[in-house]
């Protein structure tokens, strides 16, 4: 059998039921098996984990290490890990966030995001995310669609199975080739394999950067670039250039076609140096965007007519499985919930090979781990607007409005997007988890309030500014005790009858860290919310950009 090492090997079932304790978990059930370990459902005290038992290796070891150095939302939580059995151990127990959530290839095909969607939904948060990584010194070495989960719970791209990953100081462990899938491999990878001289291999966040330009042409042409392992995937890595995603998919727009192809430029040079560059090329060219950047990026599959006739009540049918659920660690379909089927053909994805969980029983204790996160949900999805129908965006003040936007990570996918009509009342909403925690770290409290305003926009202005229903971000305006001037404040817009309201969720430090947080907006005359002047519609509200805003317990209906 050939693993996702490209190597030979056979695996025997590790003899698990639910039922069985290890470390002191309780396995529910097996939810992966990849080519370094065996991944299961379990529980201990009543928390639900994705439990990983990795055989004692050095290797393996290495993925031991690698979570240990990274603590973030959107990386799976590391939360302890064990030897096992007791007697004569065998077996590394990492205890993991369970993650509930689907992989981005499954994501993709059901929810079939317009180009909007996937920049704010998944490919600015990653990016940063892998900023993160790559900080901490691993590299990651798999990033694909299998490994990345889009979590339900905040709809936040979640970064999984480090099997694979490279630390600096790690010792070489394979010959020629890294770890690593094929279809995903660097031209420099496979080159330096070729010239191999028995020296360690350079290693570089770069190759995660490839990996993630595989990645996105697939989740824009529903085509791998450079073919599958089948065909001759070497040769094509290293010498055929692959053909622009928006010539394959007219529903691609060029700019974000471009970005793409950087990110597959035969030459390092020639790419991104790092993942914050690309972070600063995706916002730049979402300040490009026009009205198309809404468009889903594949046309809708007609409505199946069920069987019997188009009267006859349609069968519940089962979600697609891509061979990518094999390795996600932490995964959890939701049972009983049937989403849409795929809106086309996926990719061509190579599966990884199943085994069956046989019979048997172990006990042991887990090492105590990492404290669990808490993560805060994203805000809604909509960006500030022009005055114009004609483009999305078109003024230079709105086009940085919609630059932080894009910074804070989110999504133009909610009703704010369309327009939405003017409510008569907002219901009342709790604080995010964790807000109060960053109110003891920046010395703040509840009913303090501070100047703030939209950002990159002039505070002085006293001219009617346009905004949409959705995400907005704001700068800080002076010294807020710990919090440092013209700090990044975000959250959403909702419109009321004749006033906007903003409920703020996420403080941006200058560390990179973004923190649960709980602010209303005010505006100078004292009343929540800022008044909207005349000429404002149900979808575009005319405001004076005078707000300030003040800590809550809880966001109140006005």
């Amino acid at each position: 059998m050939r693993d996702e090492m490209g190597g030979q090997g056979r695996r025997s079932a590790l003899p698990l039921e639910p039922g069985a304790r290890v470390a002191g978990f309780v396995i529910e059930g097996p939810l992966a098996l990849g080519g370094m370990g065996f991944v299961f459902r379990a529980r201990r005290d009543g928390r639900l984990f994705a439990l990983k038992l990795l055989p004692m290796t050095p290797r393996n070891e290495r993925e031991l290490e690698a979570l240990r150095r990274l603590h973030h939302p959107n990386v799976v939580g590391f939360r302890g890990w064990a030897q096992w059995p007791d007697e004569a151990p065998r077996f590394h127990v990492l205890a993991l966030e369970f993650v509930e959530g689907r992989p981005l290839e499954v994501w993709a095909a059901e929810e079939n995001p317009s180009a909007l969607e996937l920049v704010h939904r998944f490919l600015l948060p990653f990016t940063l995310t892998l900023a993160r990584v790559h900080d901490a010194g691993v590299v990651h070495r798999d990033v694909k669609e299998a490994n990345i989960l889009m979590r339900e719970g905040d709809g936040q791209p979640v970064l999984v199975d480090f099997g694979a990953a490279w630390l600096p100081d790690a010792p070489r462990m394979t010959p020629r080739l890294p770890p690593g899938t094929p279809e995903y491999r660097s031209p420099e990878a496979l080159r330096l394999a070729r010239e191999w001289t028995g020296e360690p291999l350079p290693m570089s966040p770069r190759e995660d950067l490839w990996a993630l330009g595989v990645t996105l042409y697939g989740l824009l042409t529903r085509e791998l670039p450079f073919g599958d392992r089948e065909g001759p995937l070497t040769q094509a890595i290293l010498f055929r250039e692959p053909d622009a995603p928006h010539l394959l998919n007219l529903r691609v727009p060029p700019v974000l076609s471009e970005v793409c192809l950087r990110l597959l430029a035969k030459q390092p040079e020639a790419r991104f140096p790092d993942a914050r560059a690309l972070a600063h090329a995706l916002t730049e060219a979402f300040s490009r965007a026009d009205r198309s950047w809404r468009e889903p990026l594949f046309p809708p599959s007609p409505p199946a007519v069920p069987e019997g006739g188009p009267d006859a009540r349609p069968r519940r049918r089962r979600v697609p499985r891509s061979g990518a659920l094999l390795l996600g660690l932490g995964v959890a379909l939701l049972p009983g919930n049937p989403r849409p089927t795929s809106p086309g053909p996926h990719p061509p994805r190579q599966a990884m090979s199943r085994q069956e969980v046989a019979p048997g029983r172990m006990t042991g204790e887990v090492a105590p781990g990492a404290i669990p996160r808490t993560s805060t949900p994203p805000a809604p999805a909509a960006v500030a607007a022009s005055g114009k129908d004609t483009e999305m965006m078109t003024s230079k003040k709105s086009r940085s409005v919609a630059r932080a936007a894009v910074l804070a990570g989110v999504a133009c996918v909610g009703p704010g997007c369309a327009g939405s009509p003017l409510r008569k009342h907002l219901p009342p909403e709790e604080c995010p988890a964790g807000s109060e925690a960053t109110l003891d770290r920046l010395g703040l409290a509840v009913g303090m309030g501070w100047p703030a305003y939209l950002k990159d926009t002039d505070p002085a202005s006293r001219e009617p500014f346009a905004v949409e229903e959705g995400p907005i971000a704001f700068q800080t305006g002076g010294q807020w005790v710990k919090l440092k001037n013209d700090s990044v404040i975000t959250g959403r817009l909702l419109f009321g009858k004749d006033r906007v309201y903003a409920r703020i969720t996420r403080v941006h430090l200058e560390t990179g860290e973004v923190l649960p947080i709980c602010l209303d907006i005010v505006s100078d005359e004292g009343p929540v919310g800022l008044l909207m002047q005349k000429g404002s519609t149900p979808r575009r509200a005319l405001v004076i950009n005078t707000p300030w805003v003040r800590v809550v317990s809880r966001f109140k209906s006005p």
